[in-house]
């Protein structure tokens, strides 16, 4: 088995356009040590012990009761998440996951991927998000993982640029911050002080909407991710 150090998430763009809505920082952890392992699987099953997906996930706590519990939250998120496809003719929703069983006695997870979606995870075109799975582990808030995944997608530019209404739904903004001050303070502000830690000169602009007082854009920058930090892909496209 690879070292935490050596794995790569790699996932078609479309994915950070889902908000994993009730994901607390450890489930987008797992969820993402999953997504990483599954990479070149096809639709055969895939087995983790406990101890490698402990790992790869940066998982702190040692009693099995409570990763299990958090197994369990997890696949009942991940059955919450509506991914959706469109095409010109058709519009699909899919779960990733078909099969998710959790061996307690035994201490592995076993799990497949739908059968529509796996090219989601292996089916990469050009347009696909790219970074090491120890660096997003390192990172601490929901908010600025989410962040993080979006920006390292625009890694080739340097330039992020998004609607309000988008970057909430993302980066599931509960529906209470109804001012842009509470966004700032709550989401926008944490998040950006904790990855000035991975990306140089990381700025933001909030362009107001041509009439009216309203934030309607916010505008992201960076020149690089910042060489000192480990385990940080450097390079978003091949």
């Amino acid at each position: 088995m690879k070292g935490k150090t050596d794995i790569t998430v790699k996932y078609q763009n479309q994915l950070n356009l889902v908000p994993l809505k009730n994901f607390n920082a450890k489930q987008m952890d797992l969820f993402f040590a999953l997504c990483a392992r599954m990479k070149n699987k096809g639709l055969d099953k895939i087995k983790f012990s406990f101890e490698e997906l402990r790992d790869l996930s940066d998982y702190k706590m040692t009693a099995t009761k409570a990763f299990v519990g958090d197994l369990e939250r997890l696949y009942k998120n991940i059955l919450g998440l509506s991914y959706r496809e469109e095409s010109e003719n058709k519009i699909k929703y899919f779960v990733l996951f078909t099969g998710f069983e959790i061996d307690k006695k035994n201490k592995f997870v076993e799990i497949s991927v739908n059968k529509d979606l796996e090219s989601v995870i292996n089916g990469l075109t050009s347009e696909f998000s790219k970074f090491e799975l120890s660096a997003f582990t390192s990172i601490r808030s929901t908010y600025a993982k989410t962040l993080f995944r979006l920006l390292m997608q625009y890694r080739s530019t340097g330039y992020y640029t998004v609607s309000i209404e988008e970057f909430k739904e993302i980066m599931n903004v509960p529906k209470s911050y109804t001012q842009m001050g509470q966004i700032d303070q709550k989401v926008i502000t944490p998040a950006m002080k904790e990855l000035h830690n991975y990306f140089d000169d990381l700025e933001i602009k909030k362009i107001k909407a041509k009439k009216g007082n309203k934030i309607a854009r916010l505008e992201f920058s960076f020149s690089e991710i910042k060489t000192g930090v480990p385990n940080i892909i450097l390079h978003n496209w091949v």
